[in-house]
């Protein structure tokens, strides 16, 4: 298996896209280029960002994050984290990108959760 797989499915209520591995130093190039090409494509609207099958994030990874938030903050454009695993909650939690990027306990929610949610 790659060290990162990345899917998208379109929904009514948003883009999602579907990370399954690791993001590091390796792959990082590879989140930038799908996060971004989302984030563009949904102008004033919404992508979700299923950490569902993602068993680890490192610093080059939570950068991309950052990056994305703020390119969609640029296109008017919503950018959550959904149903990441423990490991990966904290390491969001302790470097406080929870407090920038909306993570909500799965997709559904994700794709449920208000347009206007105040964010930083």
């Amino acid at each position: 298996m790659p060290a990162l797989t990345i899917s998208s499915r379109s929904h009514d209520e948003g883009l999602v896209l579907v990370l399954e591995g690791e993001v590091d130093l390796a792959t990082e190039r590879r989140f930038h280029a799908a996060a971004r090409e989302a984030v563009e494509s949904m102008p004033h609207g919404r992508v979700v960002l299923d950490f569902s099958g993602l068993d680890f994030i490192d610093s080059s990874g939570l950068r991309v994050l950052i990056q994305a938030h703020k390119l969609a903050k640029e296109h008017y454009t919503a950018v959550m984290v959904a149903a990441p695993n423990e490991r990966v909650a904290q390491i969001l939690r302790v470097t406080a990108i929870d407090t920038r990027v909306p993570v909500m306990p799965d997709v559904a929610a994700a794709l449920a959760a208000p347009l206007n949610a105040p964010s930083s």
